[in-house]
């Protein structure tokens, strides 16, 4: 089955997708309609091609469609949440987040058997899961009725999507607590940034490549956002930007400019 992504590449995509637009909600419909697009394709060659035998179709069932259709019900989760975040008063946000936990541990406790097969890696009840032809009666329903399309679901597969994305939305939401959490009632300090934004956007790639933040597992994007709280600039599309210091003759210009700077500073100190 040559037309199956692995699943780095698809986490890969969606990492790019998301490093590459500063405005979330953006960044999960774009991740959404990726998803979506992997999720036809895979539709297509299944209807066209079938399966070589029960055990690959099992592997579909059981591993691959749950994976991508997990990842867009996950971005669909955060989309709502963030929709919906910005109503919110920033009081009540601890609150709100707490409860979104609640319910996404309540789903996953209620399924808490199909969670420990797939986690003990049990393989016995495969075949009644994972088979089309022993759909029966039972289909745990998934987005875009992907489920009900009987020659694209199984009994189980849109449960273990379902699962798969609520897992995934559950690690969003504790990131949104811890950071709520640390910044109660407050908001970061603003300062008056009077260099260009191409000198903003500078710093922001060298702090990323020289792995300054977070012992370096930060991503750009996240320092983009921090740099861009801090000075209240908006750097738009910083990847274009970056272009255009690299092709400039003096690609480090603000890098160079800070550098002596500091060394004019320490050598008045030392006259």
């Amino acid at each position: 089955m040559d037309w199956l992504r692995s699943h780095i590449e698809i986490k890969s995509g969606l990492i790019k997708i998301e490093e590459s637009f500063l405005n979330k909600i953006v960044s999960y419909n774009k991740a959404i309609s990726y998803c979506q697009n992997i999720l036809e394709q895979y539709r297509s060659a299944v209807v066209s091609e079938g399966f070589p035998d029960e055990s690959a179709e099992i592997r579909f069932f059981k591993n691959e469609k749950p994976f991508i259709m997990g990842q867009l019900l996950r971005f669909t989760h955060q989309l709502t949440f963030e929709l919906d975040f910005a109503k919110i008063a920033y009081a009540s946000n601890e609150s709100i987040i707490l409860q979104k936990i609640l319910e996404v541990n309540t789903f996953l406790s209620h399924h808490r058997d199909i969670v420990l097969y797939i986690e003990l890696e049990n393989q016995e009840l495969d075949a009644q899961y994972f088979l089309r032809k022993n759909k029966g009666f039972y289909t745990y329903p998934g987005p875009h009725g992907f489920s009900f399309d009987p020659e694209f679901s199984s009994s189980h597969d849109g449960l273990l999507a379902h699962i798969v994305g609520y897992q995934g939305f559950l690690q969003f939401l504790q990131q949104k607590l811890n950071i709520s959490s640390s910044y109660p009632n407050k908001s970061l300090p603003k300062i008056a940034w009077t260099e260009s934004k191409v000198a903003l956007t500078e710093l922001a790639f060298a702090l990323f490549y020289s792995g300054a933040i977070n012992q370096g597992k930060a991503t750009l994007k996240s320092i983009i956002r921090a740099l861009e709280q801090v000075t209240g600039v908006d750097l738009g599309d910083y990847h274009h930007t970056s272009v255009r210091f690299r092709n400039r003759s003096q690609p480090t210009k603000f890098m160079d400019k800070l550098t002596r700077s500091l060394e004019n500073w320490m050598a008045d100190l030392d006259d």
